[in-house]
């Protein structure tokens, strides 16, 4: 079985840069349209400004807690292969892990972000010892992907 989410870091990605244009305009007109420079209240076109750019700021913040990753499963074969990179303008890391489909033991799901979101940590028998991979977020992955990964893993879990 092959998974993966590339549609989704692309429309994670679309949304970004569109929130981030949208902000800047939004701000560049609060601030060069006179529309705010006569107001009848104490709240002024900077008042408007920085409560724009507090929600800008709490959206990103929320967004970025998320931590998404472009995750691409493959059980085909004698291992299982899971590919994955944080969707992040600074980040060009790319991680893979391969487990002989043999020494693989278990893997857990560690709740995040008040419990919405998911991180997958795999473990391998490892030179007679138990060893785990880093976590992997499952953010970005749907709802039916991510089920379908995880009953493909169990099924190789449950051997071991």
């Amino acid at each position: 079985m092959k998974i993966d989410n590339q549609r989704n870091t692309y429309r994670i990605w679309l949304s970004r840069l569109v929130m981030t244009i949208v902000f800047t305009l939004i701000i560049l007109l609060i601030v060069f349209l006179p529309w705010f420079d006569e107001t009848r209240f104490w709240l002024t076109k900077y008042h408007v400004a920085i409560l724009i750019s507090v929600v800008y700021i709490v959206v990103n913040w929320i967004n970025y807690l998320k931590r998404p990753y472009f995750v691409s499963y493959n059980d085909q074969g004698e291992r299982i292969v899971v590919r994955y990179y944080p969707v992040s303008m600074f980040t060009s890391r790319k991680n893979s892990i391969e487990i002989p489909k043999t020494q693989f033991v278990k893997y857990e799901l560690k709740p995040f972000l008040f419990g919405t979101q998911h991180y997958l940590i795999l473990h391998q028998n490892f030179r007679g010892k138990v060893a785990g991979y880093p976590r992997i977020s499952l953010s970005a992955l749907n709802k039916e992907d991510r089920e379908k990964m995880l009953q493909s893993i169990d099924k190789y879990s449950s051997r071991s």
